[in-house]
Order: structure tokens, then C-alpha cells, then sequence
């Protein structure tokens, strides 16, 4: 692939990683000049013509890994993850998870973070592992939670075929630069009937839809979808019709998913327009929260099908 590096990035030319074509829709740009703080590094936000998943082009891929990102201390990055709120979203999680599968078993939390999840897990009786990444959340997680953290990406893990009963992908699948073949991962180590849970932003909310009409009107090309270059460091955006067919591709069945307007994420900028911005954003959270166009989508799949 072509590609050029700069600002601390290279740049690769990307394709769908659900449908394997070029994107045909621009969406806007995204991050240093074209973001209200000045933050990151200046993208081209593009959308796929077939599916609708949401993706720079070129891909920004951060030259010094995945530290180059995620290198600050845990408690840094999560600064704004209360600790009770993350603990209790854990308990719903894996309460769903037993219920759904009728019982408890060996459990995978991809992007283990600070280790809540696995935390939760073991009070309750699951054998709980995690996989993350970032050095420095692993080892956070793996002192507070003394669970086995891998710390390689899941694919390069060496787990064994059909492994976990219930794998969790809590704000993940939006970070990875290859979230197909993660899925592909995970549908391989779960156990046949086993679940993965996810959730992720939802690129079609309202929020967002309404920011890039707010963008156009103030006669900019600036976009409000992912965060490839400054932190959360999102890289591809999606919504119900792209996750749907990605996890088919695999044999994982969504069966059961539901959006919810989430809480508005702006941060705050001076000065009257700022005010007026962070205003709008919070009223739009809350109308989002009354329908299906929320922020957020947070789903379930089934290992229905072993694939080739």
C-alpha cells in the first residue's frame, strides 16, 4: 500500500475492512486545523458507500505503536472513568452474560484497561483473563486483579480454539486498526454457543449528524466522527448496519443490541461560541436519549456457526 510518513504517523491508504473497497463518501475532516481546540494531527474522514463504516483515509498508524497513544499512566488516560460507574456497568454486564448463557464459566475481556471488569468477574465466580496492550494498563490490571493480562494484541496471543465462554469488548472495537480481523479472533477462541459483548459509538447518532450539519452551516469542512490523531483515538466509527455484517462474516449473530444517547463528551473550549457549543451538545445528548439515535450502541453476539 502507499503510503508517507509525517507528524509522527504513516499514512496508508485504507480500505473497508468489512466490504474490502474504497470509501466513496467524504465525511469531513478531522483533528489539528480542523478541530475547535486545535487538537491532533489534520484527517480525511471518509465513509464506505456499501456499508456505512466510518474511517480516515489516509490511516494515520501512530510510528511508535500503541504507547505512542496509551503510553500515560492508567489513571491518567481514565481520568474521566469513574471508578463505581465502571464497577457497576461490569455487574449488569456479566449478569446479562449468565443469563444468557446459563452459567458462569472461563471469560476474556479484550482491553482490560484497569481491570474492572475482570475484577467484577472473579468476585462473582468467573475464571477471568484479560488482554491489553498498553504496558502500562496491563500492569495496573494485572497488580490490582492478579489475573493472567496478555499483553500482546489478541490474534498474537496463542489462545487456544473454542477457549471462552463469554468474551467482553467494552469500548474497544472502536480503537483498533484491525477490528475484522479481532472479530475473526474472537469468534474462533469462544466456545460454540459462547457471547461476545460490545459496545461502541454510534457514528449515525444524532450528535454527530447534527455536529457536521452545525460544521457545513458555519461553512467548514471540519467533521465531528472519530478521533484517529488525540485522545480517545478513535479510528473507525460505526453503526448498526456494518457491525451486523462484520460479526455475520464470522459466524457471530448479534442478538440483541439497543442505542442510548450516552452523555455529551465536549470538552469545554472559552469564550461565548464555546458556551453555546457545549450547550448544544449537551441538549442534543439528552434528546438522543429519548429515541434511536443515541451516541452509543451497545450489543450482543452468538457463536451460532463454526466457519471454515
Amino acid at each position: 500500500m502507499a503510503e508517507e510518513i509525517s507528524h509522527g504517523y504513516r499514512w496508508v491508504i485504507q480500505n473497508c475492512p468489512v466490504c474490502d473497497v474504497p470509501p466513496t463518501k467524504f465525511v469531513g475532516e478531522r483533528g489539528g486545523e480542523a478541530h475547535r481546540a486545535g487538537l491532533g494531527v489534520k484527517c480525511e474522514i471518509w465513509s464506505c458507500g456499501k456499508c456505512g463504516m466510518i474511517f480516515p483515509n489516509p490511516m494515520p498508524l501512530p510510528v511508535g505503536g500503541v504507547d505512542q497513544h496509551y503510553g500515560m499512566e492508567a489513571d491518567e488516560f481514565f481520568v474521566n472513568h469513574e471508578r463505581d460507574t465502571k464497577l457497576e456497568t461490569a455487574r449488569v454486564i456479566l449478569e446479562d452474560g449468565e443469563k444468557m448463557l446459563g452459567r458462569k464459566g472461563r471469560m476474556l475481556d479484550i482491553g482490560a484497561g484497569r481491570g474492572e471488569v475482570i475484577e467484577v468477574a472473579i468476585s462473582r465466580g468467573w475464571k477471568a483473563e484479560g488482554v491489553e496492550p498498553s504496558t502500562k494498563f496491563a500492569a495496573y490490571a494485572a497488580e490490582k486483579t492478579g489475573a493472567k493480562i496478555f499483553t500482546e494484541p489478541v490474534e498474537s496471543c496463542g489462545i487456544e480454539d473454542s477457549s471462552y465462554d463469554l468474551v467482553i469488548l467494552g469500548a474497544v472495537l472502536e480503537h483498533l486498526y484491525n477490528p475484522n480481523e479481532v472479530v475473526a479472533t474472537i469468534a474462533r477462541i469462544l466456545k460454540p454457543g459462547g457471547v461476545v459483548f460490545f459496545d461502541v459509538p454510534n457514528e449515525k447518532g444524532l450528535i454527530f449528524t447534527t455536529g457536521n450539519l452545525y460544521q457545513r452551516a458555519r461553512g467548514r469542512r471540519w467533521c465531528t466522527n472519530l478521533a484517529p490523531t488525540f485522545p480517545p483515538f478513535h479510528v473507525f466509527g460505526y453503526s448498526m448496519r456494518p457491525i451486523k455484517a462484520m460479526f455475520a462474516s464470522h459466524g457471530l449473530d448479534v442478538v440483541k443490541a439497543h442505542v442510548y444517547g450516552g452523555f455529551s463528551v465536549l470538552p469545554d473550549r472559552p469564550g461565548v461560541m464555546g458556551k453555546l457549543e457545549n450547550l448544544g451538545a449537551r441538549a442534543f445528548t439528552r434528546i438522543s436519549n429519548l429515541g434511536t439515535l443515541g451516541g452509543y450502541i451497545a450489543a450482543w453476539a452468538k457463536k451460532t456457526q463454526e466457519l471454515p
